[in-house]
């Protein structure tokens, strides 16, 4: 009776266990085909051929093409003109009025009856820099009367005449006089380091991206390199099995191990999409451009090139060389040229005019009187003193005052800059210093990682360690390298961060910001001091000229070291005549 039960169970069994490798051979199974793991990946389109790029053409391209270079380029010039423009104040003026009247009166009561007058004014203006001005006037008069009591009469005068005006109290002195000029200038000093940030922001970036793209590719290497370990070790297994020397659930654990690894280098994979489309768009290639269809292939590797930067020297560096301390200091001085001019409003107003002249009179014609003047018989003079008070003088009081709180505030805020810059700049610093240490200490973790895979490795072929071990110590490996590839790439990134917080990047890379000679169409160019002011004693930054840099072309491993305007366009160019270097997209 046993038996006749035992057989038909048997028979289910084996009926049962054959189902699923039946049904998966059937439609369905063709439409989803299940992935084996570790076997090879169907076939795909060839990919279009790499566009290989140096870290040189990189910076060069992300200079040439960023919009941000070019419109931060038209703020200095647009700053210069409003020097010009408060400059203008001192220029002098030369002005000339002709007049020509005539009168008719025919009342027989009227003592002149008629008359006709020319006048011929000549004046030159010249403001003064204590706030004041002089004036010469050159003037030919002449009239001709008819009278019913005595007739005709004519008469011809000349003269000339200095007169000045300069005030005493309210807006004397080039402290006053010179506080727009100072802010014009200061203004004019806060767009060009706003452009040089805007250059070293964008170099930054493209060396940033380029470490980045570099890094990915390093990254899908070792998941492709450790894929191919996971899928090198099933293989063995799945022979150990085959002779019987080793458990098939070994060969689920090295199979989960190689999906894991497939996983890790599809990740990988899109990781280096994402970081080639980070360059492109530091780079802004064009939307109609090849490169956006080839792989981008860094062909400088990641550098090891130790830095041990002392802190207080970077501090230091930091706050003589950052763009933004420059402009807070620059608006600093600009509160300050303001201050001193509230503080001269509240003034008392106390005006001196004075004029001295002579004239020359005839009744014949303009020689006569030109000899009667050249005589200096009648001389012409006259002084004035006007006093203004003003009752409360509300406005200049509340005026100086508001000017006092901007001042205090501004500098309030260059210390908040100072003390951020500081924190900065030693962040920066302390990432390169931890950075270079945690590079040393993953390749030295590496190294033993590799050593204590080849051991176990070893045990396990010998028997006396399980695939658990081998792919707990794969894994182990896998780990380490990723983490020697961020770390290298975290060094590299670090040292770019340091120079660009220290406000030192372009110097570091020797890169010259470029004057706008070709894109000024102004035919003047603003002082380059104003003495006698507050905070008007500061020399702009000139750009070197960009001479006997046509034609010039990277040597092998350097970054370009000036970029001009030529035109409309911005191009990066370099000193060295050597030969040689891709050219950028």
């Amino acid at each position: 009776m046993t038996r006749r039960v035992t057989r038909p169970t048997l028979t289910l069994l084996m009926i049962l266990a054959l189902l699923p490798p039946l049904a998966g051979a059937g439609p369905l199974a063709q439409e989803t085909p299940s992935a084996t793991p570790g076997a090879a990946p169907p076939p795909e389109a060839p990919a279009a051929p790499a566009f290989v790029l140096s870290l040189q053409d990189a910076v060069k391209t992300a200079l040439e093409n960023n919009l941000d270079i070019v419109v931060r380029a038209y703020d200095p010039l647009r700053s210069e003109a409003q020097v010009i423009v408060a400059e203008s104040i001192f220029d002098p003026l030369l002005n000339g009025t002709a007049t020509s009247s005539s009168t008719q009166r025919p009342s027989p009561t009227a003592f002149v009856s008629s008359s006709k007058t020319h006048d011929f004014i000549a004046s030159f203006i010249d403001p003064l820099q204590t706030g004041g001005k002089y004036q010469i006037d050159l003037e030919a008069f002449d009239s001709t009367a008819q009278s019913a009591v005595i007739g005709n009469t004519t008469e011809f005068d000349t003269s000339w005449r200095v007169s000045i005006t300069q005030p005493l109290l309210r807006n004397f002195g080039p402290k006053a006089s010179k506080t727009f000029i100072v802010e014009a200038r200061n203004t004019l000093g806060i767009s060009q380091s706003l452009f040089r940030s805007t250059v070293i922001d964008t170099l930054s970036a493209a060396e940033k991206a380029y470490w980045d793209l570099n890094f990915t590719l390093i990254n899908l290497k070792t998941s492709l390199a450790a894929l191919q370990l996971a899928q090198d070790f099933l293989d063995q297994n799945r022979i150990k099995v085959r002779v019987g020397t080793l458990a098939p659930i070994e060969i689920t654990q090295a199979e989960a191990q190689v999906a894991d690894r497939e996983e890790a280098v599809i990740i990988a994979e899109s990781q280096v999409k994402t970081a080639e489309d980070g360059l492109r768009r530091v780079m802004n290639v064009p939307k109609d451009s090849p490169v956006w269809s080839q792989p981008l292939l860094p062909s400088d590797p990641l550098p090891l090139v130790e830095q041990s930067p002392d802190m207080e020297s970077a501090v230091s560096t930091a706050l003589q060389h950052r763009p933004d301390l420059e402009q807070a200091r620059l608006d600093l001085k600009s509160k300050e040229a303001d201050l001193a001019f509230r503080r001269n409003q509240r003034r008392w107003g106390l005006n001196l005019n004075g004029s001295y002249g002579k004239v020359g009179i005839d009744i014949d014609n303009y020689g006569n009187s030109i000899d009667d003047l050249r005589r200096g018989a009648n001389k012409d003079w006259q002084v004035t003193m006007a006093l203004g008070i003003p009752i409360g003088n509300r406005q200049a009081i509340a005026s100086f005052t508001d000017s006092e709180y901007a001042l205090t505030q501004a500098g309030k805020g260059l210390e908040t800059l100072e003390l951020a810059a500081r924190v900065q700049v030693r962040d920066a610093a302390r990432a390169v210093q931890t950075t270079l240490k945690r590079v040393k200490a993953a390749q030295v973790n590496v190294r033993l990682q590799k050593e204590k895979l080849s051991a176990e490795q070893k045990k396990f072929e010998n028997g006396m360690s399980t695939s658990f071990q081998v792919l707990q110590f794969q894994n182990d490996l896998f780990t380490a390298q990723v983490r020697e590839n961020l770390a290298m790439v975290d060094y590299n990134k670090a040292q770019v961060e340091l120079e660009r917080v220290q406000g030192t990047l372009l110097e570091a890379r020797h890169v010259t910001v470029p004057a706008n000679d070709s894109r000024r169409t102004l035919p003047y160019r603003p002082r380059t001091r104003v003495k006698g002011a507050p905070g008007g004693d500061r020399q702009p930054a000139e750009a070197p000229s960009s001479a006997g840099l046509e034609g010039a072309v990277p040597p092998a491993g350097e970054l370009p070291n000036q970029f001009v305007f030529e035109g409309r366009r911005l191009i990066a160019r370099w000193t060295n005549t050597s030969q040689g270097g891709p050219s950028a997209p």
